[in-house]
């Protein structure tokens, strides 16, 4: 009789669905995002920094300059307020500094390969893109003139008689300017990191202001970089305003390549790391389930006699407590009602 009853019990309660728990399949969770290939990215990633190396010792075009513009060129030729020497440490050093800072507190390596991935895509993308339009433009920078006429003499067929081979070129390249999209592509990438990372966007970080300035920050410094190119009439506004906004979406299509939506609730964890998250909906309906069924299979293993063939778990109990139908309401009860648990993680 009791292994008719067991026979009777075990396949239909095991987990509350009619199926074992050693019968239910596992998911194999990955620890990288589904088709990464880091070496094929590494490779990617060093092309891209060759053709941007190669393009920066090629000609521009050469643009024919009317008499009645050269007002626009003839702009002192200064010093850079941010030379190339302190650009890269900001553009490169202070997000890495920041990627290392979140490392050292989480130890997430899948974490920290996915935002490097993503930061070194946009200024691989940002190097090409801004290198190719400035060759296929040739716009003159706003100290041209005295770059083209170092005496400050013309002559009628404006030929420049400056001897300054690679000042003559470089001063073709105005348009985009190149300080202003890496500023943005570098900086303006760990904008995104820091409103991922501290949910500015979502209902757990909304209403914070420290965490809406620090986050706002590395784009602000970035603004500063690009308005100091017109300062030092080293490019138009229309330079600065385009190579801005290359460098800008570039760093926001790059970080969701790997990153999910601000609205997400786990927005700081990549793409690969979203199954294995305790606090994502999939894993917390699936213990939910589980928790809220063993009980009922635990109080039917001590009945007497055997369980009807009732869809479910609650008529089962109901029906072998017999005369004592008070109890089985109030355990039916307490199984339905929400446990500590379930109550803490609505507020989570």
């Amino acid at each position: 009789m009791t292994s008719a009853v067991s026979k009777t019990m075990n396949p239909p309660y095991g987990n509350g669905s009619g199926v074992t728990a050693a019968a239910m399949p596992k998911k194999h969770l990955r620890n990288e995002p589904a088709g990464l290939n880091l070496t094929l990215e590494t490779i990617v990633r060093i092309v891209l920094t060759s053709i941007y190396i190669g393009l920066e010792f090629q000609a521009p075009f050469m643009r024919k300059v009317q008499p009645e513009e050269l007002w626009m060129y003839r702009n002192p030729r200064t010093n850079s307020y941010v030379p190339l020497t302190m650009l890269w440490p900001v553009v490169l050093g202070v997000p890495g500094f920041i990627f290392l800072l979140y490392y050292l507190q989480s130890r997430d390596r899948q974490d920290l390969r996915c935002t490097v991935l993503a930061f070194t895509l946009g200024l691989g993308l940002n190097g090409v893109l801004t290198s190719t339009l400035k060759i296929a433009v040739g716009r003159p920078r706003p100290d041209f003139f005295w770059r083209c006429f170092p005496d400050g003499v013309t002559n009628e067929e404006l030929h420049c008689t400056g001897t300054d081979q690679w000042a003559l070129a470089d001063g073709r390249k105005s348009f985009p300017s190149g300080h202003s999209s890496f500023a943005f592509v570098g900086l303006g990438f760990l904008t995104w990191y820091l409103i991922g990372k501290l949910h500015l966007l979502n209902e757990r970080g909304r209403g914070r202001s420290v965490r809406m300035i620090a986050a706002g920050l590395p784009s602000f410094v970035a603004l500063l970089i690009a308005i100091s190119r017109t300062c030092d009439y080293h490019h138009h506004w229309q330079d600065v305003t385009v190579g801005s906004l290359i460098g800008a979406a570039l760093s926001y299509l790059c970080y969701r390549q790997y990153y999910p939506g601000f609205s997400e609730r786990n927005c700081h964890l990549p793409y690969g790391r979203q199954q294995t998250e305790p606090n994502s909906p999939s894993h917390s309906s699936t213990n939910r389930t589980i928790g809220l069924k063993r009980p009922a299979q635990q109080s039917m293993a001590g009945a007497a006699s055997p369980p009807s063939d009732g869809p479910s778990g609650y008529k089962t109990l109901r029906s072998t407590n017999g005369a004592g139908d008070e109890g089985s309401d109030s355990e039916t009860g307490h199984l339905l009602s929400p446990t500590p648990d379930q109550k803490e993680a609505k507020w989570i």
